[in-house]
């Protein structure tokens, strides 16, 4: 009897609220869904652009040609005057270069050349010389060697100390800066800006 009444309790319950199939309606597709938010763009980060070289030429340093004497060096137009096509010294010669004593360090080649130069009689009395960036011409002086007694108050390269491989240094007068007379235009920016640039200042 009680089993009976509960069956139709149910049947009771099931016709008053209906049994009806879902309608395609009811189901949220998945194209129909809304964001909640807005949608996430992948920003692909700009590669650093390495600041552009600059125009700026090689340093190096070229020999004069002609009769000219390291005294005249020192009041020449050196816009005027004749050097060698190749320099006696080139950006590639160097391996490092130290702005605030202004000494080389050299490729073993560079100091060979050097070393050639010191035993030329004429460097006795200077060789004359003119430190370039590019195509502009920045100043000029004079090779020497310690072998030498004659003072000079230009700007002077000792080329003795490669005969050792040893740094050379671009120095204020011979045999010191007390000889010195004119400007010191070894720091020219010039110069800094293009070994700079080749990473060979330190």
């Amino acid at each position: 009897m009680m089993k009976n009444l509960l069956f139709a309790l149910m049947i009771l319950l099931i016709t008053s609220a209906g049994c009806r199939p879902v309608a395609p309606t009811d189901v949220l597709s998945e194209s129909t869904l809304e964001p909640t938010t807005a949608p996430f763009h992948t920003q692909i980060p700009t590669p650093t652009t390495p600041s552009a070289r600059s125009d700026v030429g090689e340093f190096s340093i070229y020999l004069v040609k002609g009769e000219i004497s390291s005294e005249m060096i020192l009041e020449a137009d050196l816009d005027q005057l004749e050097l060698e096509e190749v320099p006696i010294l080139s950006l590639a010669d160097i391996t490092a270069y130290t702005w605030e004593t202004h000494e080389m360090e050299l490729a073993p080649s560079a100091y060979g050349r050097l070393t050639e130069l010191q035993f030329s009689t004429s460097l006795l009395a200077g060789w004359p010389f003119v430190v370039c960036v590019g195509s502009e011409r920045v100043y000029g002086g004079a090779f020497w060697t310690s072998y030498s007694s004659a003072p000079f108050g230009g700007i002077v390269i000792d080329v003795y100390p490669a005969e050792k491989y040893r740094p050379v240094r671009i120095q204020l007068g011979y045999p010191s800066a007390e000889w010195f007379k004119g400007e010191d235009l070894r720091s020219d920016p010039r110069i800094f800006q293009s070994l700079q640039e080749e990473g060979k200042l330190r």
